[in-house]
Order: C-alpha cells, then sequence, then structure tokens
C-alpha cells in the first residue's frame, strides 16, 4: 500500500457578516477567496514562492477549477482549509482542498484546481522547473514538505 500524499493546513478565515448573500449565509465569493489564499500556499510548499512567481522564469495559470458546496456557513463561523496536491505531471498540477469548519469539523466544501506552469516571456505551458518537480513528487509520496 503506498502512502497518502501530504496534507497541508494552507488557510484559516472566519467568515463575516459582509460575506454572505441575502439568504444569511456565506456567498460562492467567499469560498473562491478562501480557496485563492490556499493555493498559494501549495506552490510555496513545493518552491513556487511569491519571489519566484514574481521574479523566476515561471508563472502558474489556473485552468480548472471544480467547487462542490457541502454545507452552509454563517458569520462567526472559523474555516480552515486543508490541501493535498494529488497529482504532478511535467507541465500541470492539481491540487485538492477540503474547506473544514474548526469548530464542527465538517467539511463545508471542497474545491478541486489544476493549474499549469507557463513561460513567463512566452505564456506558454512549460515544464516544471526540477526542484519544483521534485517537491511535488516528495509530497505526493507522503514526505514533508521541503525546507
Amino acid at each position: 500500500m503506498s502512502p497518502s500524499p501530504t496534507r497541508l493546513e494552507t488557510a484559516r478565515a472566519t467568515i463575516h457578516a459582509w460575506q454572505c448573500d441575502h439568504m444569511g449565509h456565506a456567498n460562492l465569493r467567499a469560498y473562491g477567496e478562501i480557496f485563492e489564499q490556499a493555493l498559494w500556499h501549495v506552490f510555496t510548499a513545493i518552491g513556487l514562492t511569491p519571489t519566484a512567481l514574481r521574479t523566476g522564469p515561471v508563472h502558474m495559470a489556473g485552468v480548472q477549477q471544480n467547487i462542490s458546496y457541502k454545507k452552509e456557513l454563517y458569520p462567526g463561523d472559523c474555516v480552515a482549509v486543508r490541501s493535498t496536491l494529488i497529482d504532478i505531471q511535467a507541465k500541470r498540477l492539481t491540487m485538492r482542498h477540503e474547506l473544514v469548519n474548526v469548530e464542527t469539523q465538517e467539511v463545508c466544501a471542497t474545491c478541486e484546481l489544476t493549474a499549469v506552469c507557463i513561460a513567463r516571456d512566452t505564456r506558454r505551458p512549460v515544464e516544471f522547473p526540477p526542484h519544483v518537480a521534485a517537491a511535488g513528487r516528495q509530497l505526493l509520496a507522503g514526505g514533508s514538505v521541503p525546507a
């Protein structure tokens, strides 16, 4: 039996009244914003740090995102996101996020996101730098986050 991929806590937030719709629960935008915060932590964990993405030869581009809403969230609810890198290929990766109500530990939403590594200058898909690919494979194998 192969080890499970490493799961990382990648975001924490509190739901605010201004993030809610006219029915009183968190709107779609609130979920999206929290998942957006989480994805940057996954990138950082594999070496695609903010500095590397601002100044290095590669960028990332999201190409598909699927969100499943499972449980409503209300103002004051504290949430955490647990993220797992579930696939990494030469030029793309897929991560899965679970948004959990901290108080109840219920999974309130899941998000699966696929992103492609692109060249800074041409904006065309390119292979991940070797250190990024190695770090991704390490997380997939259940290893710790590289230093």
